[in-house]
C-alpha cells in the first residue's frame, strides 16, 4: 500500500501561486486523463492511462510510463526511482518530489508548466458538428435502451418475484428473470438454487437471513463447541448490528473464491481482543502471522495406555522430549548409510525410504518395522551360533520367549539377555520385570507422535520444492526423543501474514487453521487454566 501526499500548485487571478493538499492511499498510484485515475490529469496532451507509481521487486517507488512519456532533465525513460528532489516531466506537468512527513510514504507536488495555447479555445468553438442531426437520433436510441433495460432489469425481475403464479412457473426453468441480479457466479455447493433466488433471499430487497441458511443445513454443528462461548462470541453488541450473520462469513456469488471467508478480519474480531469474548482463555491477541502470532505448541503423545495429551510450547526447549520408546538416531539414517552388507553396502538413503506419502497433502504413513526396518535390521532377530542360527519373531514379548523355550530352551537365560542388549534392546527401550513377573523383561511401550500439529493443518504437496532437512533439521539428531519440527521462525523465511511481503508468500488463519475445529473437539477439552490438554486423544483431529 502507498500513502501519497499530493501538492497541486494552480495560480489565482492575480497568478500567485496555491497550495492544495491531498492524501491519496492505493496499491498503486495512477497517473492519465481517465475518470478513473488516482491522479486526473484533464489536458488533451495527457494519455488516458499515462503513468503508474508502484513497488517494485527492490522495494522502492518507482513511476513507469504506460502510454505517454516521462521526461528526466531532457531525457526520456521508461522507468524512474522516485528520490527527494527529483523533477519529472509527465507531458505538460512538472512532478516534483518533496520531504515526505512521517506518516506518509512519498510527497510530490504538481504543477501545470505548459499551458494550452490561446487559439486552442477558439479552434474548438468554431469545429463544426461532423453529424447533422445525430443528437436527434441518439436521444431516441437512449430512450429505448432506457426502456429495454428497465424492462430486462427491473420490470421482469420484479414480476418474478411479486407475482406467485409466474415464481411457481418459472421454479423449473434452468434459469430465472432475476438471474440479472446476480451480482457474480455460484459456489459449486448451490449450483442447484441457480434459477430458485427466493430460496435465500426469502424477501425481496432484504439481505439473507439465518433462518434461510439453516432451512437446508439443518445437522450443522455450532461453530464453536462451547455454547455459552459461541453466544459471546456471536453476541449483537460486540460484533455487528443484527448480530454475526452466516453471510458475514460464507459469502456467495464470489466463485471461484471460496464460498467461506478466507482473510483474516473475522478471525482478528475475536482474537483481535480475547479476553473480551473469553475472560477466563489463557490465548493470546492475535492479529497477523508476521506480526504477534506467538510461538508453535507441539502435541506430545507420551502414552499409548491412557491416551494422554499434552500441549508444550516449543520456547520450553527442556519438556520438548518425545518418549517414543525407540532407539532411533536420524543422524545414522540421512545420506550415506552403511547397509548390512558392511563396508561393501553403503548407500544413500533419502527420507522417503522411510517416510511414505500418503494423500493428495502428502501425509505420512505410519513406520513399519517389515516394510522400513527389516531390510537393514534383520540381523538384529536372530541369535545363536553361525551353524545353529534362530530366527526371532517380531512379535510381544510372549511370542519371542515362547519361541526360545521350544527351539533352545538351555540357552534360554544367554539368548535373552542377548536379546535385551542387542536384538529387542538395540531399537526398543527395554523395562525390568517387577517381582513375581514371568518374564524377565518387557519392551516398553511404542508410542510414535503422527500429528504434532494438531491444531493446524500441513500440506507437505505444496513444499515439495523443498529438501526435508530445510524444514527438520535432523543431520545431528543422535537420539529418538530429539523433536525436529520447524518453529514459527522456520515458516516466516518463506511466508508472511496477511499482506504480501518481499520475496515472501502472504499467509492468512485459514492457511493454517480450520475454524476451531469444532466437530472434533470442544475448547473445555483442548486448554485447562494449567496449559496442559486434558484426556482427548481419540477426538483430536488427525491434521
Amino acid at each position: 500500500m502507498i500513502h501519497c501526499l499530493l501538492i497541486k500548485i494552480t495560480t489565482n487571478s492575480r497568478n500567485l501561486p496555491v497550495r492544495s493538499y491531498h492524501t491519496l492511499t492505493a496499491e498503486e498510484l495512477t497517473f492519465g486523463r481517465a475518470a478513473e485515475c488516482s491522479v486526473h490529469l484533464p489536458d488533451p496532451r495527457i494519455a488516458m492511462h499515462h503513468a503508474v507509481i508502484k513497488r517494485m521487486n527492490d522495494e522502492q517507488l518507482h513511476i513507469v510510463s504506460i502510454n505517454g512519456e516521462l521526461e528526466v532533465d531532457g531525457a526520456i525513460q521508461q522507468t524512474i526511482i522516485l528520490t527527494q528532489g527529483q523533477q519529472i516531466m509527465i507531458g505538460p506537468y512538472q512532478l516534483t518530489m518533496e520531504p515526505a512527513p512521517p506518516d506518509v510514504d512519498i510527497a510530490a507536488s504538481l504543477t501545470l508548466m505548459h499551458r494550452l495555447p490561446d487559439d486552442f479555445q477558439d479552434l474548438k468553438s468554431r469545429t463544426h458538428d461532423p453529424l447533422p442531426n445525430a443528437s436527434s437520433f441518439k436521444r431516441k436510441l437512449s430512450a429505448w435502451m432506457a426502456g429495454l433495460i428497465t424492462l430486462i432489469f427491473l420490470a421482469l425481475p420484479l414480476a418474478q418475484n411479486l407475482i406467485p403464479q409466474l415464481r411457481t412457473a418459472m421454479t423449473d426453468l434452468p434459469f430465472g428473470f432475476d438471474r440479472v441480479w446476480s451480482p457474480g457466479h455460484f459456489s459449486n455447493a448451490h449450483l442447484r438454487f441457480i434459477s430458485q433466488c427466493s430460496n435465500c433471499h426469502q424477501t425481496l430487497s432484504r439481505r439473507v437471513t439465518d433462518q434461510a441458511c439453516l432451512k437446508c443445513h439443518t445437522d450443522t454443528a455450532p461453530h464453536i463447541a462451547d455454547k455459552n462461548l459461541e453466544l459471546r462470541a456471536f453476541k449483537t453488541a460486540r460484533l455487528s448490528t443484527g448480530g454475526m450473520r452466516c453471510a458475514q462469513c460464507h459469502r456467495e456469488h464470489k466463485a471461484p473464491f471460496s464460498l467461506a471467508q478466507q482473510d483474516n478480519a473475522n478471525c482478528i474480531k475475536c482474537h483481535g481482543n480475547i479476553k473480551t469474548v473469553n475472560p477466563n482463555t489463557t490465548l493470546k491477541n492475535i492479529h497477523d502471522f508476521d506480526v504477534d502470532h506467538p510461538g508453535f505448541k507441539l502435541t506430545f503423545k507420551n502414552n499409548t495406555k491412557d491416551a494422554n495429551i499434552e500441549r508444550i510450547p516449543q520456547s520450553d526447549k527442556a519438556r520438548l522430549i518425545e518418549k517414543s520408546g525407540i532407539k532411533f538416531p536420524h543422524s545414522q539414517h540421512v545420506g550415506l548409510v552403511q547397509g548390512p552388507g558392511g563396508m561393501w553396502d553403503v548407500h544413500e538413503l533419502p527420507c522417503s525410504a522411510c517416510h511414505h506419502q500418503d494423500g493428495k497433502e502428502m501425509r505420512f504413513k505410519p513406520v513399519s518395522f517389515k516394510r522400513d526396518c527389516l531390510s537393514c535390521h534383520s540381523q538384529q532377530l536372530v541369535v545363536g551360533p553361525p551353524k545353529a542360527r534362530l530366527k526371532i519373531p517380531h512379535s510381544e514379548e510372549n511370542n519371542v520367549f515362547n519361541q526360545l523355550k521350544v527351539y533352545a530352551p538351555k540357552q534360554q537365560l544367554q539368548y535373552s539377555e542377548n536379546l535385551k542388549s542387542d536384538g529387542c534392546g538395540y531399537c526398543h527401550d527395554i523395562v525390568d520385570s517387577k517381582k513375581g513377573d514371568a518374564l524377565p523383561w518387557h519392551i516398553a511401550p511404542v508410542s510414535i507422535n503422527q500429528d504434532w500439529f494438531s491444531k493446524a493443518h500441513f500440506n507437505h504437496a505444496s513444499h515439495r520444492t523443498h529438501k526435508c532437512q530445510s524444514c527438520h533439521d535432523v543431520d545431528h539428531s543422535e537420539s529418538s526423543a530429539d523433536v525436529a519440527m520447524p518453529d514459527r521462525k522456520s515458516c516466516l523465511r518463506c511466508h508472511s501474514g496477511n499482506s504480501q511481503k518481499y520475496k515472501r508468500i502472504p499467509s492468512t488463519c485459514m492457511s493454517c487453521h480450520d475454524f476451531h475445529n469444532s466437530h472434533t473437539m470442544s475448547e473445555n477439552e483442548v486448554e485447562n487454566k494449567s496449559g496442559n490438554t486434558k484426556s482427548i486423544a481419540t477426538k483430536v483431529k488427525p491434521n
